[in-house]
């Protein structure tokens, strides 16, 4: 099927009707574009439009899809290549469509992907490489950031041993070990934070939180408070882990 030939068919039939692109569009309700579009070849009337356009400009249809004036002798055979003509275009239609609904479902389970990957590395979840412990953190040595008193965490307990990761940044070596250790021996600390700023219970959705208000509890006891100011340092460095 001839998209062009079909097209300068329309145009040439719409002419020595005498009606221009803008009447036969008032006629058809369609846009100038659309009438545009047909002429140029770029794609055809639907069906409703179609048997409209061929009743304004008398022709048949079978003329229609040749892009011709037809003989009463070729009609017949004209029909039989319509047919083929518009089964073929239907199977291409189909073949591309098809085609398209894989490329939309492989792109969209790229973009989930990356997004997904993306909210669990900032949720806590899974780690970037780049923020994983990856060197000796020697305050003003190199690309370290910071001057964090690695020996006061270290003394603490082993599982908050600090390192650094690619970009310079103070990271404990295990993130979810040293998470795990400061829930089991902070808790008061953390419960304090929770139950005066109103929070939900520390996970890796909200930690953030505990790190802005645990400096700031004026309720609890003194131990209570020491322990609540040291979940905003250790947050300090455990965001480190899994936000740049």
């Amino acid at each position: 099927m001839d998209q062009i030939k079909i097209g300068t068919f329309i145009s040439l039939c719409r002419k020595n009707k005498k009606l221009t692109q803008e009447q036969l569009a008032e006629k058809l309700n369609v846009s100038i574009n659309a009438v545009s579009k047909w002429e140029r070849g770029l794609n055809l009337p639907d069906y409703s439009n179609m048997k409209l356009l061929c009743e304004f400009l008398e022709i048949s249809l079978n003329e229609f899809f040749a892009g011709e004036n037809l003989k009463r002798n070729e009609i017949e055979e004209q029909s039989e290549k319509n047919i083929l003509n518009v089964l073929k275009l239907a199977n291409d239609k189909n073949k591309r469509y098809k085609i398209l609904k894989i490329i939309t479902l492989i792109l969209l389970i790229i973009l989930f992907n990356v997004l997904g990957r993306f909210v669990l590395i900032k949720c806590g979840y899974i780690m970037d490489n780049n923020l994983r412990y990856s060197q000796i953190y020697i305050a003003e040595e190199g690309n370290i950031k910071g001057n964090v008193d690695i020996n006061k965490f270290g003394k603490i307990n082993i599982d908050f041993d600090v390192g650094a990761n690619k970009y310079g940044y103070a990271v404990f070596k295990n993130p979810n070990k040293a998470l795990k250790r400061l829930k089991k021996d902070y808790s008061e600390g953390i419960k304090l934070i929770q139950k005066e700023f109103n929070l939900l219970p520390l996970t890796n959705f909200n930690y953030k939180s505990y790190k802005t208000y645990g400096w700031q509890v004026t309720t609890g006891t003194e131990e209570e408070k020491e322990q609540a100011r040291f979940v905003t340092s250790f947050m300090d460095i455990y965001e480190n882990s899994f936000d740049r």
